[in-house]
Parts: C-alpha cells; structure tokens; sequence
C-alpha cells in the first residue's frame, strides 16, 4: 500500500516536472516570437548601413515572363548616402559565375536559376570585392505596375522608335505596357540596347523625382512590393526611396570584364581596377572624373550660326565639342539637352553653363559623345 502511494506521488512529481517544462517552452517560443515579430517590424538594416557610411548593394534581376525564374536582365544598383550619389552596375547575360572554387565549376548567369541567388552574390563578391546583402527580383508584370502606381513617365523621343507609326519627336506619357515596350523594342533583342532604354527611364524618374515624392508612402510601397520577391522589408525600401529623394547624381557602368574563347564574361584584375577608379571612386568617394567632356552641338533653328555660338560657350569652359552643325530634325523653338551616356554629371554641367534646364535621357553607348544639344530659336536671345 505504501510502496503504491509512493509510486503515485512520484509519478505526479513527475507530470509536475512535464508540465513546468512544456510550460517554460510555451513561454520562450511566445517570447522568441514576440521578439522576431518585434525585430521584423523594427529591422532597418537601410538606416544601420547609412548610418555606418557604408555602400548599400541591391541584387536585381528582372525578366519579362517567368521562365524557370532564369533572368536575362541583371543589375547591381549601389546607394551612397555619404556622397548623395546612386549607381548601377550591369552585368552581362554571359557573366560566368563560379559555383565552386574548389573544382572550378562554373556556369553563365542567364542559364542560373534565381533560386542560386546566393552563388551569384558570392561570385559578384569575390569579384568586384563588395558585399551585397539585400536582393529584388521582379518580372515585366511588375514593372507594368509599379509604373502605372506612380501614374507613368514622360519619355523624350528623337529617333530611338522612329519607325513605329504615332511617335513624333519630343515628350511621350508613356503608362506601364508602353514603358515595356519601349525597354524591349530594341534592334537583334539586344540585352545593352535595354540596358541604355532601361537608364532612359530610370535618369527620367530621377530627374523628376519631386513630382513622385507623394508615393513614398507604406501604402504605395507595400502594394509595389505585393508580388516582388525581395528580402527587402516595407520599412527599408522607404529609408531606399529617401535615400533616392536626397541623392543628387547617377553613375552607370557595365561590370568589368573580358570574353574568352568561349564568349563567357569574365572579370580579371586588370579589368577590376579599371572599376573601381572608374565607377567606385567617383560613387563611394565623389571624386569625379577629370577628363573633358565631349558635346555635340545642333542648331534645330532656322537662326544661322546658334551652334557656332554655343561651340565658342562651351570650349571656353574646357569641354570637348566633337562636332557641330545644322539640325537633321524638323525646327524647335525650345533649347535641348540629351544625356547620351548616363552621365549625369556631364548633362548637369552642360545645363549648367547654357542655363538650359530642357534635359532628357537617351542613352546610347555607341555615341562619341556624351551629351548632344539642339539649339532652338530661343538661344539667339
């Protein structure tokens, strides 16, 4: 009877045990959870970088359908909120990214999965030395949208889509689908021709980025973000926005490298360097580039020698016109600059010395120049 009683009370000394047990586990789990919903909706890893002036990486890649989530478009965009400055570094399709360093295995980027994001990072890393925390990836669906919720984006066009009907020299509202179109409707589908359609637009968002201020708002940022796979939380991409709203310049390049025998990308020391002083220092140290910068001057007036003019203006102030002449386009009564390639700093400073505040973006890498102006009848004044 004794040994019975015993044996019970062990066993409720036992429960007792069970239950303080399972009890401490409940409370540590609502606790972790308190503390993990606490940090996500606290967690500012934007402001924390800013703060320690580091550069901020974004990963991003972008199709326009979805395709085994395999990319053609890849791009690193680089914020410095110390220099108030903002760049974007695009990679190409052939980039040969390393899988492993050990057997050197490797494949091209456009035949990675994103699903690999980490080895693509960790290959970008190990060869532009930056880090790269953050990723986003979006598809031409996105883009579409996020386009129509800032209500579009006026587009300068000159002869860049001259063969489709309905498109005249000058501005263009263009919604999403025709922001779409425009990046894709490129000779040869070729992946840099987008890449300068794709600056057109974002230096045209950038340019007149006091008109969209209004949508730096949770809820336009949360629906944009809606479909975006992203480890970016709501609250860093409105601290990304501001830092966006305070920048002052764009720097754009494409990453560093050499093809092989075997048309992949790779990247070298050699080509590295170059990188860095030509990219990196200017964006992480505003150090800018002494080299002249090259004009090309038309007079888009029936007023005769407005680009001679203008030639006599601007290489007394150092800069490198590499031709003048008349127009090829129909008569304008109002002065305009083209930023031909994604320098922003070199369209500014042409602007600047005119006192021409006309500016548009049509980026096109094969030009010799970097800005194109077209004098109209409002020079002669």
């Amino acid at each position: 009877m004794l040994k019975n009683i015993l044996i019970n009370v062990g066993y409720i000394k036992v429960k007792d045990k069970i239950r303080l047990i399972v009890s401490i586990t409940l409370v540590c789990i609502v606790i972790l959870s308190i503390f993990y919903i606490y940090r996500r909706f606290t967690r500012n890893a934007i402001q924390m970088l800013a703060a320690n002036k580091e550069l901020i990486n974004i990963l991003v890649a972008a199709s326009n359908d979805y395709n085994e989530r395999r990319h053609s478009f890849y791009a690193i965009v680089h914020f410095n909120q110390e220099k108030s400055s903002i760049g974007v570094t695009f990679i190409p399709p052939n980039y040969l990214v390393t899988l492993n360093k050990r057997t050197g295995k490797a494949k091209r980027l456009n035949m990675l999965s994103f699903s690999d994001s980490n080895d693509i990072i960790d290959s970008l890393e190990d060869d532009l030395h930056i880090t790269i925390p953050f990723y986003l990836e979006l598809y031409g669906s996105d883009v579409v949208k996020i386009i129509d919720l800032i209500e579009g984006v006026h587009l300068y066009m000159l002869d860049q889509v001259k063969p489709e009907p309905g498109f005249l020299r000058g501005v263009h509202y263009c919604d999403g689908k025709k922001t779409l179109w425009y990046i894709n409707k490129v000779e040869h589908d070729s992946i840099y021709i987008k890449y300068d359609r794709i600056m057109d637009v974002v230096l045209t968002l950038f340019t007149n980025k006091e008109s969209y201020k209004k949508y730096n708002r949770k809820s336009y940022i949360s629906e944009m973000l809606s479909s975006l796979n992203t480890n970016l939380l709501i609250q860093e991409m409105l601290s990304l926005a501001d830092l966006v709203y305070d920048a002052k310049t764009v720097y754009t390049t494409i990453m560093p490298g050499k093809v092989d025998s075997n048309d992949n990308y790779t990247v070298d020391d050699i080509t590295r360097k170059l990188y860095e002083q030509k990219f990196l220092r200017p964006l992480v140290l505003g150090i800018t580039d002494t080299e002249s910068i090259k004009v090309r001057i038309l007079n888009g007036s029936d007023i005769p020698g407005l680009a001679r003019k203008m030639r006599n203006v601007l290489t007394k102030e150092g800069l490198t016109v590499v031709e003048f002449g008349t127009s090829p386009y129909s008569i304008i009564d109002r002065t305009v600059i083209i930023n031909q390639k994604g320098n922003l700093n070199s369209a500014l400073r042409v602007s600047s010395i005119l006192g021409i505040d006309a500016m548009y973006h049509i980026v096109d890498s094969s030009q010799l120049a970097d800005v194109l102006v077209i004098a109209g009848k409002d020079y002669s004044q």
